[in-house]
């Protein structure tokens, strides 16, 4: 880390000055702990010399820090090393806190209790100022680091999902998932400045650092969770879609490119849940998905890292990393999430939430990486921290609660530090871990898929499978238990039928013993408590998004989906007339799979379909804006698309609507949330 120099000017109350300037030093430099009393700050400053601290006691006191750029990219994480201390400050999702640990001891600091959900962090590069995102909330929360008291909050928009810092610290970078933007916020007025329109579901974020000390000059990159469909490509195919990464530019705040991010044998990249730069390059972890026939175990889904080319903005293909390659990496892996490179560029960390584990990968010869070792963390880790001179990683733990320290010199575990009180009831979070899973026999064939491979963060991929009933696209897990029964083809009455899931798909052993019953069949519910605390998690652990407030006549929009006839199949508390009837096994008496009281024929059968003639389970509109494409087989790739279509049959629901008309349905379809009144179908 670069030396600073710290200037604090005194004012006392006779009038005179004092000027006081600490000699430039080597980070991490002794912390200035400070505490407020009444008018005065009693800080501890250590005396150069000696290393010894001396208690002053001042009036009025102004902190000017001067922190000249580290040439060392920001990109977003859960977890973050203090330049300032070399603390470790991490976001504790389900407890509504972030947590501070002694980087000497390992001992928990502080947790400071911040809102709802905070989900990402960021520290300024002077570490006085911790800037959280609080997702559920949809705010920023400014924490003072030496004090650890929330010092501001700002709202900015429906979920907000990851933050990143310019080089000076004097902006940051926020994605917007439920709005598709990034905004900027100044750091120094805490204000919104700019709105950057970008694709569907941003998702993780980073910011070049030149290293020249001018913010305007970087350059910001933009993952996203799902992918897009390539021109000319086929839904349900495994080269049908693409992955994408956009790629801002710090003065106009305006698009500078987009880099696409190809298909191979293996599927397309979807679920680019991270990114991570260093030098001209920038590595970001995926899921490859290849969704055609056959649904194997080994080509289904595929860990991967896809590696950039920053100078020529281009993907570097020969140089990505498929990491269930077992020719070159050995074990296969689960939802690789966060890519870190060394600061030299020649390892880099891969971290496996569904693996629980750190992938350690030599990456010196661009085209011939090569495995070094496998390294334990806690349940579910979401992120990694280097300390300012590499030798240590700090894994955030989602849900062990905790954070794992790993020496990197000689790759061994050193501690485990919980940093947050459990919070969720026992049984959700038992069936909160087993959905992350795929370190679990039971519930992964060789660690290769888990539930979260397809519903990242409890939603959806927006991928559109082919099964043996026909191309279907993934349905988002938002209120569940309110949306029963399950499938396009209403085969699941009942939340324990994702057994079927988890032997068939991903050729898991089951969560329960014996005998199966038959989907539709006679109850699942009792016969395994943890097949049970998967199914609560499903039903009373998932928070569905916020939704945004879209421009546009929202109600008119709304009075248009009443009287055009929209409710008739979406209408109701769940924005869906799909609903059990009666208890589980009892809804399919002339035994064909499927609960035929929910299903609609609205003409959207097509050739690949096996199942379907006499309709489909009409999905939820809960967050509808967040789901394209749209229909049982992703054929329609945009709201504006399937209000152009004119489906349903526009002779029986007088649907022919002019512009004016489906941009106003447009805006509140797109605004329907949690919190939207709902429509009775009475």
């Amino acid at each position: 880390m670069l030396s600073r120099t710290i200037v604090i000017r005194l004012m006392g109350m006779l009038g005179l000055g004092l000027l006081l300037t600490l000699a430039s030093r080597p980070s991490p430099a002794p912390k200035l702990a400070a505490a407020l009393t009444g008018s005065d700050t009693v800080m501890s400053v250590p005396n150069v010399s000696a290393a010894v601290y001396l208690p002053l006691v001042l009036r009025n006191v102004n902190v000017d820090v001067v922190t000249p750029p580290d040439g060392i990219a920001s990109w977003s994480a859960p977890i973050a090393v203090s330049p300032w201390d070399g603390s470790i400050w991490v976001v504790n999702p389900d407890a509504g806190s972030v947590s501070v640990v002694a980087a000497d001891t390992f001992l928990k600091e502080a947790e400071i209790v911040i809102g709802q959900e905070p989900w990402a962090l960021a520290i300024s590069p002077d570490g006085h100022s911790i800037y959280v995102i609080d997702r559920a909330a949809g705010a920023l929360v400014v924490i003072a680091a030496a004090s650890h008291q929330v010092r501001a909050r700002v709202l900015l928009g429906p979920e907000p999902i990851a933050i990143a810092l310019s080089p000076t610290g004097a902006k940051a970078y926020v994605t917007i998932s439920s709005m598709s933007e990034v905004v900027v916020i100044d750091t120094h007025r805490l204000e919104v400045v700019a709105h950057i329109p970008v694709d569907v579901r941003p998702y993780a974020i980073a910011v070049t650092d030149d290293g020249d000390g001018d913010d305007a000059d970087e350059r910001i990159y933009i993952t996203y969770l799902q992918s897009f469909l390539r021109p000319g490509g086929v839904e349900a195919t495994d080269d049908g879609r693409q992955g994408r990464v956009t790629v801002l530019n710090a003065a106009t705040n305006a698009i500078h490119t987009t880099m696409t991010l190809s298909p191979d044998k293996h599927g397309f990249p979807s679920s680019l849940s991270g990114i991570a730069l260093i030098d001209d390059r920038a590595w970001v972890p995926h899921v490859r998905a290849a969704p055609d026939l056959p649904n194997t175990l080994t080509r289904i889904v595929f860990a991967a890292v896809a590696v950039l080319d920053l100078n020529q903005a281009v993907e570097d293909f020969p140089a990505r990393l498929l990491l269930n390659d077992q020719s070159i990496f050995g074990s296969p892996v689960n939802n690789p999430v966060a890519a870190i490179p060394a600061r030299d560029g020649q390892t880099l960390y891969v971290v496996l939430a569904g693996s629980d584990l750190i992938e350690v990968i030599d990456v010196a010869e661009h085209d011939q990486p090569r495995l070094i070792k496998f390294l334990p963390t806690g349940k579910n880790p979401r992120g990694l921290a280097l300390s300012a001179d590499g030798k240590r990683g700090y894994v955030m733990n989602y849900l062990s609660r905790s954070i794992t320290v790993l020496d990197l010199e000689r790759l061994e575990l050193i501690t485990e530090v919980v940093v947050a009180a459990e919070t969720l009831d026992p049984e959700v979070l038992r069936g909160k871990i087993f959905f992350n899973t795929a370190a679990n026999p039971r519930l992964s064939q060789g660690s290769w898929i888990s539930c979260a491979s397809c519903h990242l963060d409890d939603g959806t991929d927006d991928v559109t499978w082919m099964f043996p009933d026909g191309a279907r696209q993934t349905p988002a897990l938002w209120n569940a238990a309110q949306t029963l029964p399950w499938h396009w083809s209403a085969a699941l009455d009942e939340s324990q039928d994702v057994e079927s899931t988890i032997q068939l798909i991903q050729h898991g052993l089951g969560l329960a013993t014996g005998i199966d019953p038959p989907l539709l069949g006679a109850p699942q519910a009792g016969r395994a408590a943890d097949l049970d605390a998967l199914a609560a998690f499903l039903e009373r652990g998932i928070r569905a998004p916020a939704a945004p407030s879209p421009k546009g006549d929202i109600t008119y929009g709304r009075s248009l989906f009443q009287s055009t006839g929209c409710a008739s199949c979406h209408g109701g508390p769940a924005w869906t007339i799909s609903a059990t009837a009666g208890p589980a096994g009892t809804l399919d008496p002339d035994g064909n799979g499927m609960v035929d009281a929910v299903l609609r024929n609205v003409g959207t059968l097509n050739p690949r379909d096996v199942r379907g003639a006499t309709g489909f389970d009409p999905p939820s509109l809960l967050n509808v804006g967040l789901t394209a494409p749209y229909l049982h087989d992703g054929s329609l790739p945009t709201l504006e698309a399937l209000l152009a279509s004119g489906h349903p049959d526009p002779h029986s629901h007088g649907n022919g609507l002019d512009d004016e008309e489906r941009a106003a349905l447009n805006a509140f379809l797109r605004s329907i949330g949690s919190d939207t009144p709902p429509i009775d179908t009475h």
